[in-house]
C-alpha cells in the first residue's frame, strides 16, 4: 500500500491550489491553516481538504441554480402542455408580447421583461394563462374570412321588388295588394 509518510504540519503551508476561476477567501484559507497546524496535517493532506471542501461548495453553490433552472423547465412544459395554450403557445407568447409593447413606453416594457427573465415569473402557466387572458382582451383578434353574404339578409329573386316600405320591411307578410 502506497501511503504519504507522516510528516507533520510545515513551518508555513504554501498556497493551496484551487480549480482556474475559484478563488480561495482568504481567511477560510488562514483559518483553515491554523486548524491544519492544530491537526499537524502535512502540506499534501491539507490540499486533500482543500480540493474537499472546494468540490463541496461548489457543489453547494450548483445545485440552487440546477433546481430553479429545473423548476423554470417544468413550467415550460406545464404551460405548453396546457389544454388552453397546447399547439398554439408560440401564438400565445405573441399576444402576450403585443400587450406588453402596447403600453407604449418602452423602457418600462424592457424593465418588466428582464423581471420576468430573472424571477422567472414569465415561465409559469398561471402567470402565462393569466396574461394571455388579459392580453386578448386588450390585442387585435384575426382577421375574419366570411362566405358570402347571409342568405337572411338577401331579397327573394322569386317575390319582384317591394312596392311599399312595409314590403321592404316585412317582406313575408301577406300584402292587401
Amino acid at each position: 500500500m502506497n501511503q504519504e509518510p507522516k510528516t507533520g504540519a510545515p513551518e508555513k503551508y504554501d498556497e493551496f491550489k484551487v480549480p482556474e476561476g475559484y478563488t480561495l477567501d482568504t481567511e477560510v484559507a488562514t483559518e483553515a491553516g491554523k486548524l491544519f497546524k492544530d491537526a499537524n496535517l502535512s502540506q499534501a493532506t491539507a490540499q486533500k481538504l482543500v480540493d474537499f471542501y472546494v468540490s463541496k461548495t461548489n457543489e453547494a453553490f450548483r445545485q440552487p441554480y440546477e433546481a430553479y433552472e429545473a423548476l423554470r423547465s417544468d413550467w415550460r412544459e406545464k404551460a405548453r402542455a396546457h389544454p388552453e395554450i397546447r399547439g398554439d403557445f408560440d401564438r400565445v407568447l405573441s399576444t402576450v408580447a403585443k400587450a406588453i409593447d402596447s403600453v407604449g413606453d418602452a423602457g418600462l416594457a424592457s424593465e418588466f421583461r428582464q423581471v420576468m427573465d430573472m424571477t422567472g415569473a414569465g415561465d409559469h402557466p398561471a402567470f402565462i394563462r393569466m396574461f394571455y387572458k388579459l392580453a386578448s382582451q386588450l390585442t387585435e383578434g384575426r382577421p375574419v374570412t366570411g362566405n358570402g353574404p347571409a342568405k337572411a339578409g338577401q331579397a327573394d329573386p322569386t317575390r319582384g321588388r317591394p312596392v311599399t316600405a312595409a314590403q321592404a320591411l316585412y317582406p313575408t307578410l301577406p300584402s292587401g295588394a
